[in-house]
């Protein structure tokens, strides 16, 4: 009788292990961190192209996806030049189609009667700028 409890005992343990040798491992995926943000896609904007506070300091004005699109709201930003190559200062108030990427936030919006400082402004990366108007629309 001990005998058999034994082989019964044995077989039990060689079956939990082979079933554990067989049963593939499941990984799970660490969560990703949330300070991580998705790559912001290119988009070509048009707008304006002003002096901001300092000689080396540009922003868009106006700016929009669709410039004929009179409900669309222009936004301005603060320009930053994605490379060395990208002259913004010869494209100094003059209308301007511009490819780049947005900050992917909510744009901030002035006080009554004012205006929204430039430190608070959306970044825009530009890549490219192409002029379509040596003067800015009034």
């Amino acid at each position: 009788m001990k005998n058999v409890a034994l082989a019964f005992a044995g077989v039990a343990l060689a079956t939990s292990i082979a079933v554990a040798q067989s049963a593939p491992p499941t990984q799970t995926q660490p969560p990703q961190p949330q300070t991580q943000q998705q790559k912001a896609p290119e988009v070509t904007l048009t707008g304006c192209v002003i002096q901001g506070s300092a000689p080396s300091i540009f922003l868009l004005s106006g700016a929009k996806k669709d410039p004929d699109n009179v409900k669309e709201i222009g936004t301005t930003y603060f320009l930053v030049a994605d490379s060395e190559d990208l002259n913004l200062k010869a494209h100094l108030n003059h209308s301007v189609r511009i490819t780049g990427v947005a900050e992917m936030k909510t744009p901030p919006v002035p006080p009554a009667g004012g205006k929204v400082e430039e430190k608070d402004l959306l970044k825009f990366s530009a890549k490219a700028a192409t002029m379509v108007s040596d003067r800015c629309p009034s």
